[in-house]
């Protein structure tokens, strides 16, 4: 990232995600640790590869699984929304793209029978937040389960998206009303102090414990592999495990 390795190096070294092997080692360790959705970063048609990149993904959810139900279902987070500020009609062609490509397969996630997306878009003005609420919901027509990031004032928008979340790394614990969510620590690469120092196992358990018992929709973990900003999850020499999986997967395991 930026000419700088990653702070923390995964059990597997570092790999490309396109490796067959590695996606398999991903989707057991996902199961391992309860997970039922996984959200994948896109930044719109024909980007990284994600044809292959999702395909893969999905395909590899349901290969030990039955078909028709995998327990780890998935999405995109919309991360172009952040910069392009897109218009409705450019939204919908993206949603149309990923209807065509990914939203048929038994792997995709979908709530009141609507595919799933999540948007990463800016906080700014609550007029600007209100702005993005309104194009989303006209590009998805109803015909999408739109989860948009909340901002300031985000309940006063007269038009409200079906569902809320927050991407909050640089806090080892959020519990609001729409989300409970649980980081392990954030350190980009190319900083050279952390915003989040690393969580200890019992902190870590304890939030997961909290996260178990809140009552909101989502239950978000971030990340299993966002290596970049190290808020990684996944195997890895420094936080190993008797189990193999590390004690952080070992805490969502132990608290389903």
């Amino acid at each position: 990232v930026r000419g700088a390795l990653s702070k923390h190096e995964p059990s597997l070294g570092f790999y490309s995600s396109g490796d067959h092997s590695v996606v398999e080692n991903h989707i057991d360790a996902l199961e391992y640790a309860h997970v039922q959705l996984s959200i994948a970063s896109w930044w719109g048609p024909g980007s990284k590869l994600d044809r292959a990149r999702i395909s893969l993904l999905m395909d590899k959810s349901v290969e030990n699984r039955s078909a028709s139900d995998p327990q780890v279902k998935w999405s995109v987070y919309h991360e172009d929304e952040y910069d392009l500020d897109q218009s409705p009609d450019a939204i919908k062609d993206d949603l149309d793209y990923l209807k065509k490509w990914f939203t048929w397969h038994p792997a995709w996630a979908y709530v009141d029978n609507r595919p799933v997306i999540f948007v990463y878009n800016e906080g700014g003005s609550v007029d600007e937040g209100c702005d993005v609420v309104n194009r989303w919901m006209t590009a998805g027509d109803g015909e999408w389960y739109v989860v948009l990031k909340v901002f300031k004032d985000y309940l006063t928008c007269k038009t409200q998206p079906d569902s809320w979340h927050q991407y909050a790394p640089g806090k080892d614990a959020i519990d609001e009303s729409y989300a409970f969510g649980v980081s392990p620590g954030f350190w980009r690469a190319y900083d050279e102090e952390p915003k989040l120092k690393r969580v200890t196992k019992p902190k870590f358990c304890a939030n997961v414990q909290r996260m178990v018992q809140s009552p909101a929709q989502w239950h978000l973990i971030t990340t299993f592999n966002e290596a970049g900003e190290g808020t990684m999850i996944e195997s890895s020499e420094e936080w190993k495990s008797n189990s193999g999986y590390g004690y952080y997967l070992d805490c969502l395991h132990d608290y389903p």
